[in-house]
């Protein structure tokens, strides 16, 4: 059976320009589908069968999760957002936990520019916070709340490419 490629969201079969993120089995292809992670672009006849050569991933999957492996990807998840903060709330610069000795030092990720408004859950629009302080800016942004950040979010897997495996630097912001 032929592979399946598997494009980022963006591809233009007309084109043929997109990104190419990795080949997959027809058999994997169609759970693909079943589960609406990907749509079809592309279709081909095989032993009288109708069947994918091309997927589109219905969301943009970050570079984070296809490039390289090991020390060089760094996957894109809530918790990894809150390792890259260290665990620290971008608005009250307080320690914040899984399991916190009180109920406003839960670790949640606050939106920077929210959800509502358009923004997306990405690294540079996402920085750990506590639950006080998410609860409190609420469906704003940062300076409709009155509370700057405190920290700047980045990409820490373009960032440790743009300074040559650079794990962690300073994060906080110049008053």
């Amino acid at each position: 059976m032929p592979q399946v490629k598997v494009y980022n969201l963006g591809y233009d079969p007309e084109t043929g320009i997109g990104e190419l993120l990795h080949t997959t089995s027809v058999r994997h292809c169609f759970g693909m589908i079943r589960r609406e992670v990907a749509n079809p672009v592309e279709l081909a006849i095989v032993q009288d069968r109708i069947i994918p050569t091309a997927l589109e991933l219905t969301r943009e999957l970050s570079g984070a999760w296809v490039e390289g492996a090991g020390q060089r990807s760094i996957g894109f998840s809530y918790r990894a957002v809150h390792e890259r903060d260290r665990w620290t709330c971008a608005y009250c610069s307080r320690r914040v936990s899984k399991t916190p000795s009180c109920e406003g030092l839960l670790a949640t990720v606050d939106h920077i520019l929210p959800v509502s408004r358009g923004g997306p859950s990405s690294w540079t629009n996402l920085v750990c916070a506590c639950k006080e302080c998410n609860n409190r800016k609420a469906d704003r942004t940062p300076i409709e709340a009155g509370m700057p950040l405190l920290v700047r979010a980045y990409d820490p897997a373009l960032a440790q490419r743009l300074l040559g495996g650079v794990r962690r630097f300073p994060l906080l912001l110049s008053r």
